[in-house]
């Protein structure tokens, strides 16, 4: 009888509005904000795990830490956490459209970052999140900062890429690594 008062009185406590576990460990840490003592907001951090530690199986937190987690209030923040819809190249639905190439995959999207591997291949971070690493192609020879580069990536042939970069005519035959 006690455990269920408990677990009612913990969900009447996280809302009527119920966010994933992710979002309520993301509510709980933006709540410890307003504990000014170092030592004490990390313990309210890692109380405010305790959502992802029940859903993991993990042994609970212990009540000195969870303790320190403020109650949420209908003003505090919700934080729920869809994961991102991140475009990802999908296979072309004919014989032909997958041998003959050619649709655009993503068009105009800046660089975050970029770095040339040991053999001389660049690996480029997109504004999107997507990292594509060259394969085949002319060495580039950037120097710029990563965000003035903008960049075009096609299907080619037989389920390649090309990437393009703005004024520059090369195309680098490139794949996505994440």
């Amino acid at each position: 009888m006690k455990g269920t008062a408990i677990a009612l009185g913990i969900l009447m406590l996280s809302g009527t509005a119920q966010a994933d576990t992710r979002g309520d460990v993301l509510s709980g840490i933006a709540r410890c904000g307003a504990i000014n003592d170092d030592h004490a907001w990390l313990n309210c951090l890692y109380g405010a795990a305790q959502p992802m530690r029940s859903h993991l199986g993990l042994p609970p937190a212990p009540p000195s830490q969870t303790s320190l987690v403020p109650v949420p209030s209908a003003a505090a923040p919700r934080f729920p956490t869809v994961a991102p819809n991140i475009s990802r190249p999908k296979e072309s639905p004919g014989f032909f459209a997958r041998m003959l190439g050619g649709a655009p995959v993503i068009t105009n999207v800046r660089l975050t970052d970029y770095f040339f591997n040991s053999q001389g291949f660049f690996v480029v971070t997109l504004a999107n999140g997507q990292v594509w690493e060259q394969q085949d192609g002319p060495l580039a020879h950037w120097r710029g900062p990563a965000a003035q580069y903008v960049v075009s990536i096609e299907r080619g042939a037989i389920g390649s890429y090309n990437l393009t970069m703005g004024q520059d005519s090369a195309l680098y035959k490139v794949h996505r690594l994440h």
